[in-house]
């Protein structure tokens, strides 16, 4: 499939800022943000670049509509994660094609979208495009490490620039195959967010004699417990949905097995039957869970301490609070933990009908006949967390006709980060044909 010259155009500036490296910490995303109100502005486009601190750029630039519709805002984020170059076919921040693919530290984590919104817009201003709703752009800093100088910033301090009806953001737009069928997944709600400090206290001494209930022990214990119970299921309408709609498009022996995972006295058999990352995956999706990714203890080899310390990465399912999340935690960790919550962001939740689905929905029939578009949740968290403050309905959508057996979310922070340059020309034409018909006259 030979690509089309808005999407090579696309392609170029994609290249473009995967060569810049905007690791995050420190982020310098004020970088990405020059090249691309060097392009906008060459364009006619008035571009608004904000840093909330040096080098820690974001960007909103807006086309106009008629007004008679809310805005539509294309959201992306501009900071990476770190990428050791070890292992890599390419180097991480060189923008280099190779066999097919373009690959790069933010091709999946979401310099796609970014180059792909950048496209609409231009696209939709060459062609003098008549739209009802403002279609506005923001790439943003900081996601990666909470969006605190990104979109958090500009929820508080600019909220003006970017209010609309409905954004388009990270994780969804990419299809899976279940069995003989492919499926366009698109992000309706995700997980919240409930970081932990976890504290045991124990008696301190020489480290050659055995201290049983040591504080290290009593940690070792508890981490232990939650490895092998976890947390309780809970079983949440966003997962409710996506297996319902998998499972009446399959035949019965896979329709049963997704339809397991609903119940508890079968999800384990319907779990064990998956691949490892697909059962990890539906794990998350039916249990809250708290993985532990940060230890403190000890400061000398021969003295037991008197304090342990360990970071639980806790999250919880739509409709979970807090306190709820705290009570099956101390359950499994035991009466002598002391938790402490250090970051709390709710899990959402938005309509997985509406017009904008809907077009979505027709857009991708068109494009790729046969596949199926279902909603999704994320186990993760994105920059909806701080747009859903201002009443933003944010979808995960960014468009791409990838091969469904390539492992999407294993690649995105993953080593050799890619995407098909192919299916990334194909997203560049179906976002723009989304935001066609969405902010037109359809």
């Amino acid at each position: 499939m030979a690509l089309t010259s808005l999407a090579q155009e696309g392609l170029s500036h994609l290249k473009a800022l995967l060569a810049l490296d905007t690791t995050n910490p420190p982020g310098k995303e004020i970088q990405a943000v020059r090249y691309l109100e060097r392009v906008l502005r060459r364009e006619g486009f008035e571009p608004v670049v904000l840093e909330p601190e040096p080098g820690r750029g974001n960007l909103v630039v807006r086309l106009r509509g008629d007004g008679s519709k809310k805005p539509l805002l294309l959201a992306s984020h501009l900071d990476v994660v770190a990428a050791d170059s070890s292992g890599w076919g390419a180097p991480p921040f060189a923008g280099q094609e190779k066999d097919g693919y373009l690959v790069g530290r933010g091709a999946l984590d979401m310099k796609h979208m970014t180059a792909m919104s950048l496209m609409t817009l231009l696209a939709l201003r060459r062609e003098g495009f008549p739209l009802r709703r403002d279609v506005i752009f923001a790439a943003v800093a900081d996601e990666e490490c909470g969006g605190e100088k990104g979109a958090g910033f500009l929820v508080r301090e600019h909220p003006g620039l970017i209010r609309s009806e409905f954004a388009l953001g990270e994780v969804g737009g990419f299809r899976i195959q279940i069995q003989d069928k492919n499926y366009f997944l698109v992000q309706t709600a995700e997980r919240g967010c409930a970081w932990c400090r976890v504290r045991f206290k124990g008696e301190s001494g020489h480290g050659s004699l055995p201290l049983p209930n040591s504080a290290i022990n009593q940690l070792v214990q508890s981490l232990t417990r939650l490895r092998h119970q976890g947390l309780p299921r809970y079983l949440c309408d966003p997962v409710r949905r996506f297996v319902g709609r998998v499972a009446d498009s399959q035949k019965i022996p896979v329709a049963w097995a997704l339809r397991a995972l609903l119940h508890p006295l079968t999800e384990w058999l319907a779990l064990s039957l998956m691949k490892p990352t697909q059962a990890r995956l539906f794990y998350a999706q039916l249990h809250p869970t708290a993985s532990p990714t940060l230890l403190n203890a000890g400061e000398k080899e021969n003295v037991h301490p008197a304090m342990a310390e360990v970071v639980l990465d806790g999250r919880v399912l739509p409709g979970q609070s807090f306190n709820e999340f705290r009570q099956e935690l101390q359950l499994v960790l035991g009466e002598n933990a002391e938790i402490e919550l250090l970051k709390w962001m709710d899990p959402l939740v938005y309509p997985d009908k509406n017009p904008l689905l809907d077009i979505i929905e027709r857009v991708l029939k068109q494009r790729d006949p046969g596949s199926i578009m279902v909603p999704s949740l994320n186990t993760g968290y994105t920059d909806a967390k701080h747009y859903d403050k201002l009443g933003i309905m944010t979808y995960g959508f960014v468009p791409m006709l990838n091969d469904p057996q390539e492992p999407i979310p294993s690649l995105i922070h993953g080593k050799n980060e890619r995407i098909g340059v192919e299916a990334f020309g194909w997203g560049v034409e179906v976002l723009l044909e989304v935001v066609r018909r969405f902010c037109g006259h359809e």
